[in-house]
């Protein structure tokens, strides 16, 4: 199986969080779309990729902003770390192993965004790091072209 693809009907799911709060992402889209982040904290691309998910998910100019849910490949201390030497504030989530959630979802690679929209529907599916799927997340130029950083980078 590859990559849920857009237009493909989001698979719903129920993980915790670091707190041990149960997260439903059908509970959630009644409220509208979510962004799904699947990681591990090992993966360099991971690393890149989240603290600019992070000032996306703070900008006051997302608005209304969909929920960002990062998806972790790895157990509660390991998301810890990695949220503390990141500054990751938004709500990380565990997929632990053997990864049920990251498989029916078809992943390959990390990370792995999504947007699923209210009506449960994908309307993003990437993978790595992508300004332009960054940009669709933000819902404005977050990126520049000028910037410095690359357009893309592989997970």
């Amino acid at each position: 199986m590859s990559q849920l693809l857009i237009g493909a009907e989001a698979p719903n799911f129920e993980l915790k969080d670091l707190n041990g709060r149960l997260h439903r992402l059908a509970t959630a889209l009644a409220h509208g779309p979510v962004v799904l982040a699947f990681f591990k904290a090992a993966c360099p691309t991971c690393q890149f990729t989240f603290p600019h998910l992070e000032k996306i998910s703070a900008d006051v100019r997302r608005s209304p902003a969909a929920p960002i849910w990062g998806i972790s490949q790895d157990d509660v201390a390991e998301t810890q770390r990695f949220a503390e030497e990141f500054g990751i504030t938004f709500d990380l989530l565990i997929d632990e192993y053997p990864y049920p959630v990251s498989s029916v979802y078809g992943l390959k690679s990390v990370p792995a965004i999504f947007i699923v929209q209210a009506d449960g529907i994908v309307s993003l599916s990437d993978f790595g790091f992508t300004k332009s799927s960054l940009n669709q997340i933000a819902g404005f130029p977050f990126f520049s072209p000028d910037d410095g950083l690359p357009a893309s980078r592989p997970g």
